[in-house]
């Protein structure tokens, strides 16, 4: 995967702006909203971003004990730590410490090497470069912004540099959704459509046993999935439940259905 950092720090730097901009015209009631997250409200999600932040940056969050249906690992348990770290604090408190957190982070990246942007270390996809990590929050706070916009009724930031960066970091994990999630049978060629606002092809080859990305067939997909690219995003992050996409025609199927309805089912692949 090419790294490209003018890039992707650029996209934190719109997507921070863009989580500001959305946080400053809330009231607080908007903020203890739920989201789209199981037992996280509005203020939660941003006060996950700060805390992942507050990480990279090397800052301490308070220990605390915590426990919920909805916590099932260790990450799930770091993330909620930072959530009861600022839950006594009102919405535009948390905002402003997000402000905060993400200039200095800002300065940090800009002032980085290409060398240490690029060295290989520990990031939530396994052994990677420092900016792939950045990718992964570039994503990560895009798609927790869409978590809040769509119960608030107040759509946006659909499109431009983070949603291409968050299409991006999915499209990276389409050979583990199709083949070990999906379970594509050795030979298909399955081709997912995502129709806009953010538009990509992505082609699956399976060849011995393999799920790959791939430019081109050769032949015909056997397998097509088509839909958009909010509903890609949501499906892949575990967001909603896939066959009520399928039945009401957010996700279109053809080709072999019985396969194509066994991926479309099995898109979600985020911790």
């Amino acid at each position: 995967m090419s790294i490209n950092k003018t890039q992707i720090v650029e996209g934190l730097n719109q997507i921070w702006g863009k989580w500001s901009h959305f946080g400053s015209e809330l009231k607080e009631n908007q903020w203890q909203t739920a989201s789209r997250l199981p037992g996280w409200t509005v203020k939660d999600n941003l006060s996950h971003i700060v805390g992942g932040e507050y990480m990279l940056s090397g800052r301490k969050l308070p220990e605390v004990d915590v426990s919920a249906d909805h916590v099932k690992n260790p990450v799930g348990e770091a993330n909620e730590k930072a959530l009861h770290s600022f839950r006594e604090k009102e919405g535009s408190e948390v905002l402003a410490l997000f402000n905060e957190v993400t200039a200095e982070r800002f300065k940090v990246l800009s002032e980085m090497s290409e060398e240490e942007f690029q060295a290989v270390g520990w990031t939530p996809a396994g052994e990677a470069p420092y900016g792939r990590f950045m990718q992964i929050r570039v994503y990560d706070a895009w798609l927790h912004l869409q978590d809040c916009r769509e119960p608030l009724g107040l759509p946006g930031d659909e499109d431009g540099l983070p949603a291409e960066i968050a299409i991006d970091e999915v499209s990276s994990a389409a050979g583990y959704i199709v083949g070990k999630k999906g379970g594509a049978p050795e030979g298909s060629r399955i081709e997912i459509i995502v129709s806009g606002p953010v538009e990509r092809t992505l082609r699956v080859e399976v060849n011995n046993g393999r799920a790959s990305l791939v430019e081109s067939f050769d032949e015909d997909p056997t397998s097509t999935l088509t839909l958009s690219s909010l509903d890609f995003t949501a499906l892949t992050g575990g967001r909603d439940d896939s066959i009520t996409y399928i039945e009401d025609g957010r996700v279109v199927l053809d080709g072999d259905l019985e396969v194509a309805r066994r991926i479309a089912e099995n898109l979600a692949y985020t911790i």
